[in-house]
């Protein structure tokens, strides 16, 4: 089903890409009896899944339960009704189901990847990490980018920084362009001390930021180039930059990182 992995430092959400607004809802209900059993099921599940985008749990389990109705071990709606559990705090109820749903098909990478998720922000990291492993070998999944951002975000939080790198660097061969994922992989490098090759990355990304009307500096592109001046001995650079963290991003996470990093030495 459709859908759609996004990450932020501190929790991953899963976001569905089945929106579908009420009117297109209420018009395609009455159609789905006289269709395909395979097709009904899989419109019903798209419906549930668009219901529980706009947080209609209710609304949401009335089609998963037809869908279950036509095919009780449809491995997209038993997902689905995993991340109603999720949502609503029957967090064992989810696992439960999301564990039902990858036992009856083990290739289903949407499912995988939401599952991740949801061992993620459990704070289950080493779990996590090992179902964005295996839904990253997906060649054909269709948002395997984010799934190696979540990787990386994972990896990272159990302080395997080389993992997360390497997972950064492969979301921006996928999806080239994205100033997030460039950061990332940049502070990965940096943080497993791979300074060599995060330089040329860095260069990279301020280059496109001088050139670029719509991108600019962030805290984490910043907090990067502190570290990396301060690294190779540019103390005026890294002053700057510090500079520009301090008064453009004063109650940042990365602000207090670097003021922590000062006042340890």
């Amino acid at each position: 089903m459709p859908g759609r992995l996004k990450a932020d430092a501190t929790r991953l959400t899963a976001i569905l890409l089945c929106i579908i607004t009420a009117g297109c809802v209420s018009q395609r209900q009455g159609t789905f009896a006289s269709q395909d059993p395979e097709q009904a099921e899989e419109d019903y599940v798209r419906l549930g899944l668009a219901y529980i985008q706009n947080d209609r749990y209710d609304r949401a389990r009335r089609h998963l339960d037809r869908a279950l109705e036509i095919n009780d071990e449809s491995a997209p709606a038993i997902a689905a009704r995993a991340l109603i559990s999720e949502e609503e705090g029957e967090y064992r109820l989810a696992e439960e189901r999301f564990r039902r749903a990858l036992d009856l098909e083990p290739e289903y990478t949407r499912g995988r990847a939401h599952f991740g998720v949801f061992l993620y922000n459990r704070g289950r990291y080493e779990e996590a990490l090992e179902q964005f492993r295996k839904a990253s070998e997906d060649t054909d999944y269709d948002r395997r980018a984010g799934v190696f951002v979540n990787l990386a975000r994972a990896a990272g939080q159990l302080e395997r920084h080389d993992e997360a790198a390497e997972a950064y660097k492969r979301a921006m061969q996928l999806r080239r362009g994205s100033t997030t994922d460039h950061i990332g992989a940049i502070t990965s490098l940096i943080d497993a001390g791979r300074y060599a090759e995060a330089r040329p990355l860095y260069r990279r990304l301020t280059m496109r930021i001088e050139r670029s009307r719509d991108a600019s500096h962030t805290p984490a592109s910043l907090l990067a180039g502190i570290r990396l001046a301060r690294e190779s001995g540019g103390d005026q650079e890294a002053s700057e930059l510090a500079e520009q963290l301090r008064e453009r991003f004063p109650d940042s996470e990365e602000y207090q990182q670097y003021r922590t990093m000062v006042s340890d030495e």
